[in-house]
């Protein structure tokens, strides 16, 4: 029997872990990743005749010193920029192991992928010998959950009777009409200020750090250091600006504070609260992320770690939150969700979507709802200055997918004559399409939480775009912006979140009938004769 658990692969397909080979329970050696391949698999799949690579065990001795590097270093001395210390992803065991299933397997297995916080515990503690690098199983009431499937001896897989597949269901034409709001009133209050272009450059000038922010007391400040790790980073003062902007709005704000490697963090909520009649207590919630990526051929030519002006990523879709405080306060007079627009930090590695991390697992310990969250990252870029595509990526739930449709053809026919570039082509990009970007941003956290998110992005993918001029290099500045294209963007990214606080409210109906329920059942206690008491 080979014990296995479903993981999210890197390219944002659903892969396999393939853990352990069992002849029984004393009986057992780790599938060897050196010795197996997997001839017809890929990162990124194009169609069905290629699957996604799966995961196997590699196996690292602690005593070994590469390996000990590579598990326990600093992130910031390891020579990829993108890679990490493999301590994460620590499965840890003793050093006796049997790689033989004819043997008894005498090994010990410890608890495994431990928060980075015990890395120098568990570097001086002498037990944990060898680290089985994996992917973590889901964990159902605290304990992992894995699979134990059967290989005959015709190659055939007998699967556990107690699970099944299935494909996430496209919702229901009647699901969508359902969804719909009940008036037109968020699309009569939705007004373009007529400074709205200018004010959109002229924010990606000032928050890629060509132009400084002034703030009220008229310092100065050219933002030029906006990674996470950074321990003299300006993502704070940026903060700052931000919530100044919102006090003339006169829109209340709050940071979220927390420590990352003895750094301060901190995300930034703006609330646009609902004045419509009818109220439910799931916001929307708009997002982007503030913080750049380190620029790759610098730190290819230099080994230094320097952070991109990013126009596109993300400067481009910071403005479309800020331009949006102003116009959606006006279609929230008839809203019933209130909006938050949340600036994210931490997005780029290596914090990978630290922010929204912490954001997410504080909506659990809260027990707060959300209808959805919209993302705007990387907005502003067309390599193609012709290319009308615009993406709409839907995280792996029907109800994203719901969303998705009200946006792609309800929202864009209702509102593009009121764009700044009227001839885009919106296009849904399903979490299993191999053009889908939603993996490569803060969106993979929603998916994993089991939050509902929509992702508003430029065409780019693994496949098309990805290695052009201007993503996480030198290149990322103003004069690779397409201004018409970001500003078009931000509004259909904006019209959207001022439809969705109208969407699937309560209707006066509803609740007249729920009114009338509660005053029949009052009556009929009333009249019901009361039981003597027998005490």
């Amino acid at each position: 029997m080979i014990e296995l658990w479903p993981t999210l692969g890197a390219f944002g397909f659903y892969t396999w872990v393939y853990a352990r080979i069992f002849h029984n329970d004393t009986h057992w050696i780790w599938l060897n990743s050196s010795s197996i391949t997997f001839p017809l698999s890929v990162d990124s799949p194009l169609d069905e005749s290629e699957f996604p690579t799966p995961y196997l065990p590699q196996l690292l001795a602690s005593s070994n010193p590469e390996n000990h590097f590579d598990i326990f270093a600093d992130m910031l001395l390891l020579s990829p920029l993108y890679a990490k210390p493999l301590f994460g992803d620590c499965l840890w065991t003793s050093s006796d192991y049997t790689q033989s299933l004819n043997q008894k397997q005498t090994t010990t297995i410890y608890p495994g992928w431990l928060p980075t916080e015990q890395m120098s515990i568990i570097e001086q503690q002498q037990g944990h010998n060898i680290c089985v690098v994996l992917p973590q199983p889901a964990h159902i009431n605290g304990k992992p959950y894995t699979l134990l499937v059967n290989i005959t001896q015709n190659n055939n897989v007998q699967w556990p009777s107690n699970i099944s597949c299935y494909t996430i269901p496209f919702p229901s034409s009647d699901e969508v009409l359902k969804a719909k709001p009940t008036s037109d009133n968020w699309y009569k209050n939705l007004q373009w200020p007529k400074t709205f272009a200018n004010d959109w450059k002229s924010g990606i000038y000032q928050f890629s750090g060509v132009q400084p922010l002034e703030y009220e007391n008229k310092t100065k400040l050219n933002l030029t250091r906006k990674s996470s790790v950074q321990p003299d980073n300006q993502l704070l003062n940026l903060i700052d600006y931000l919530i100044e902007r919102y006090n003339k709005l006169n829109i209340r704000t709050e940071k979220q504070f927390f420590q990352w490697r003895n750094i301060t963090q901190a995300n930034l909520f703006a609330y646009i609260p609902a004045g419509g009649s009818r109220k439910c207590n799931e916001p929307v919630v708009f997002i982007d992320h503030i913080d750049t990526a380190f620029e790759r051929d610098t730190f290819a030519n230099t080994g230094q770690r320097r952070t991109t002006p990013g126009a596109d990523d993300n400067v481009s879709g910071l403005v479309a939150l800020l331009q949006s405080a102003s116009i959606l306060k006006q279609t929230q007079e008839t809203a019933c969700r209130d909006i938050w627009l949340v600036h994210m930090t931490g997005e780029e590695y290596p914090a990978a979507s630290l922010g929204v991390s912490h954001f997410l697992q504080q909506l659990l310990v809260k027990k707060q709802p959300i209808y959805t969250a919209v993302i705007v990252d990387m907005i502003g870029h067309r390599v193609n200055r012709n290319d009308p595509i615009v993406q709409v990526n839907a995280a792996d739930s029907t109800k994203s997918l719901l969303l998705a449709e009200l946006a792609l053809n309800y929202v864009y026919p209702k509102v593009k004559d009121k764009f700044i570039v009227k001839n885009l082509q919106p296009v849904l990009r399903r979490w299993s399409d191999p053009y889908a970007y939603l993996y490569n941003t803060d969106g993979v956290r929603f998916v994993e939480y089991g939050f509902t998110c929509l992702l508003f992005n430029e065409r780019i993918s693994n496949h098309e775009n990805y290695r052009r001029d201007g993503y996480h290099d030198t290149l990322d500045t103003v004069n690779l912006i397409d201004f018409e294209y970001g500003q078009t963007v931000s509004q259909y990214a904006i019209a959207t979140v001022a439809m969705l606080t109208h969407s699937d409210c309560p209707s006066d109906s509803y609740r007249n009938k729920a009114s009338l329920i509660l005053v029949i059942g009052l009556v009929q206690l009333l009249l019901k004769p009361f039981a003597p008491r027998t005490d």
